[in-house]
């Protein structure tokens, strides 16, 4: 297939689909978004290309069948092979805010998928419209129809000879919409795939002409170009260019006798994907629901002087007929929570011209809130009343009459929306913050959930770092592989009530600490140096380090730490680390070390200590999470602290804070089951605290919050 070097511009369009565009039972959802006609929607920034549903490609097609319909011509099916090339051309389209049929490799997004997919189809790009705007995949196809760009490569119309190629046999379309360098944008490519030795000798008529018969006239440019394309040569494609249009002129009337102005004869016989030769003109005046008859005089076909004749008429009555009731969509019947301002939608039924819609406060349409024509297949209607049912329908109309009224259709709207919320950590401006910080924020009465989002940009524009509108706390835990180090952050939160999400609190913003300086080196603290008796489970302790974020473990049986003496080599996020079990043999002496380290870098490693295990006969060690109750917790001055299990032996416990550090110490006699405990906390500053008691063989560990 010849490559199709014709690209075409379009500015920006209404959000709403006019329904001069015929032949389609699909109903656009205007309220769910652009997202809804994609399986996995694209990602311009990342070079995501995303992918059509199925559902989309077949209604594309349904079109192009159509207006081939139209022609007379056979239909093309649907070529899912071509779909990745299809789809990643409409990438490199958007991610660049151009179009090229070859797409150099230092453009955007670039791939060699992308380039064969730009190379054979016919290209679209739209920009101008803000974020997310609802376009609808026919806009391309009509564009490429009407081919009236100035650009179009000496107004060869080469689009519209693409998809009424008698030789066509099969599409495949892509479809991008995302953020592109001159902002939001839409870019199509529909891929063409022929059979350039096919054989259409069942074709009825012996050439193609636009328009033809009964046309709709949203498909035409009464101001551009007509064309006509005899074939001849109904096994080959290219064998059709023995033509001549030399003495070739036009001459067109209406059904009355009245001559039509005719001029700006242009041709080619280049191809350009199509039948290889094309005649072009203009006419003069031309008006809907006129019959108008074309006779092309003195085209030398093979040696061989021929007349064509033919007849057509703009009208969107292509098949005579009313149209067919609408079907209606959004909002779905009995729907509650409705927003109170509503965008209507509803089907297109076939040989539409527009609609009537109605609105009411009840079933009989008495007490009508709005009566309106409309040629969108859409209606945005705004201010209603909170917690009130509303009624509507709407008819399809065109010169033929009007159908029937549609099913009526109830919703209930919303209760009013909830406050927002207030943010409360960390405050407005914020420097210096950790990047795993706890965002806060008040709560709202009856909130069933939170959405929270968190941006690099204050227009929560384009994909925010978190976007998360399921919480159902007032506090959420960023991971610090979230954020970034010494970045500055937006944020804010909405609150939903009875399913309603309300306004977005006050936009705050944060910005992260610089990157944390490499960790120090570790202390160890248990076993002892030296020690022996020691558990085969033993629990390997050390002192938190300040910035760490892991730390490497290392076991063996000598102190050099040789390869073949190493026992284990362990990476931990805590400071302690269980010996699992069948790790050590019993009456052997042990060195270990640790190591701590982070994003930054990693720390010197710690001082070596030894061990010598037990004789494996000793209870084994074992950690303890439920054996102490702490009550308050948070607590302000005074600690309670229950003993559920016994401590039947000589234990110590010790506090530690975040940092590791020892704030307190306490040598414990055997405490019975019941055994309550009190501790004074009133001189700790605020902050989270460790529990940890040790004896013989368990380790008791808990913690508690300091007011």
């Amino acid at each position: 297939m010849k490559k199709l070097l014709i690209i075409m511009v379009f500015l920006a369009q209404s959000s709403l689909i006019f329904a001069q565009i015929p032949y389609s039972e699909k109903s656009y959802d205007y309220l769910f978004g652009w997202q809804d006609i994609y399986a996995t929607v694209p990602d311009v920034p990342s070079c995501q290309e995303g992918a059509l549903t199925t559902a989309e490609k077949e209604y594309v097609l349904e079109y192009v069948n159509f207006i081939r319909y139209l022609h007379n011509l056979k239909p093309v099916v649907y070529d899912y092979g071509g779909d990745v090339k299809a789809q990643k051309a409409a990438l490199i389209q958007v991610a660049n805010g151009q179009l090229s049929h070859t797409p150099p490799t230092s453009w955007n997004c670039y791939s060699q998928d992308g380039y064969d997919g730009s190379e054979n189809s016919n290209l679209h790009l739209q920009w101008g419209i803000s974020e997310g705007q609802q376009i609808d995949s026919r806009v391309s196809i009509v564009g490429w129809m009407l081919d009236n760009m100035s650009q179009n490569a000496q107004d060869r119309c080469g689009h519209r000879r693409a998809i009424i190629n008698p030789f066509v046999t099969s599409i495949s379309f892509g479809r991008v919409d995302g953020q592109g360098p001159a902002g939001w944008a839409m870019a199509a490519a529909l891929k063409f795939m022929d059979n350039v030795n096919g054989n259409i000798s069942d074709q009825p008529v012996e050439f193609v002409a636009y328009p033809y018969h009964n046309y709709p006239p949203n498909l035409v440019d009464k101001n551009w170009y007509l064309s006509f394309s005899p074939y001849y040569d109904m096994y080959e494609c290219f064998g059709n260019s023995n033509i001549s249009y030399d003495n070739t002129s036009v001459e067109m009337t209406d059904d009355n006798g009245n001559t039509i102005s005719v001029g700006n004869y242009t041709w080619d016989f280049e191809g350009w994907g199509a039948v290889q030769n094309n005649f072009r003109w203009k006419a003069s005046g031309l008006q809907d629901e006129v019959k108008y008859n074309v006779t092309i005089k003195n085209v030398v076909v093979n040696g061989q002087n021929k007349d064509y004749t033919y007849w057509f008429k703009l009208t969107n009555n292509v098949y005579g007929q009313k149209p067919e009731a609408p079907v209606l969509s959004y909002p779905q019947n009995n729907a509650t929570n409705v927003n109170t301002s509503v965008n209507f939608s509803w089907s297109i039924p076939s040989f539409t011209n527009k609609f009537q819609f109605q609105l009411a406060m009840d079933i009989d349409f008495t007490m009508k809130v709005k009566d309106t024509i409309t040629s969108a297949n859409g209606m945005i209607v705004k201010n209603l009343d909170v917690s009130t049912t509303y009624y509507w329908h709407v008819k399809a109309i065109n010169e033929n009459g009007s159908s029937e009224w549609s099913e009526t259709f109830s919703f209930t709207t919303a209760e009013p929306l909830p406050d927002p919320p207030t943010l409360v950590y960390p405050s407005d401006n914020s420097t210096d913050v950790p990047r795993d910080v706890v965002l806060r924020w008040n709560t709202k009465v009856g909130a069933e959930k939170y959405h929270l989002q968190v941006s690099k940009n204050s227009g929560f524009t384009g994909f925010s770092t978190i976007d998360d509108m399921k919480i159902t706390d007032t506090s959420y835990a960023v991971s610090s592989s979230d954020l970034e180090y010494n970045t500055k952050y937006y944020w804010r939160v909405s609150a939903f009530v009875n399913g309603q999400q309300g306004p977005y609190s006050t936009i705050w913003s944060f910005t992260t600490k610089a990157s944390d300086p490499v960790p120090s080196i570790t202390k160890l603290v248990y076993p002892e140096n030296g020690a022996s008796n020691i558990p085969l489970n033993v629990t390997l302790q050390w002192e938190a380090v300040q910035y760490a974020q892991h730390y490497t473990v290392i076991i063996a049986t000598d102190d050099k730490f040789s390869t073949t003496s190493k026992v284990l080599t362990k990476n931990v996020d805590t400071n302690e680390f269980q010996v699992p079990e069948n790790t050590l043999q019993p009456l052997t002496k042990y060195y270990w070390k640790v190591q701590a380290w982070n994003e930054t870098g990693i720390g010197d490693w710690s001082k070596i200590f030894s061990f010598t295990t037990n004789d494996g006969s000793a209870v084994k060690e074992q950690i303890i999470t439920d054996g102490i109750s702490i009550s308050p917790n948070p607590v302000n001055d005074n600690l309670s602290m229950k003993f559920i299990k016994p401590i039947d032996a000589q234990a110590k416990l010790t506090i530690t804070n975040l940092l590791g550090e020892s704030v307190l110490e306490i040598d414990l006699n055997p405490l019975s089951q019941d055994g309550i405990m009190h501790i004074n906390t009133r001189n700790l500053a605020q902050g989270v605290y460790f529990i940890r008691i040790n004896t013989n063989n368990y380790i008791y560990l808990s913690k508690f919050v300091k007011n």
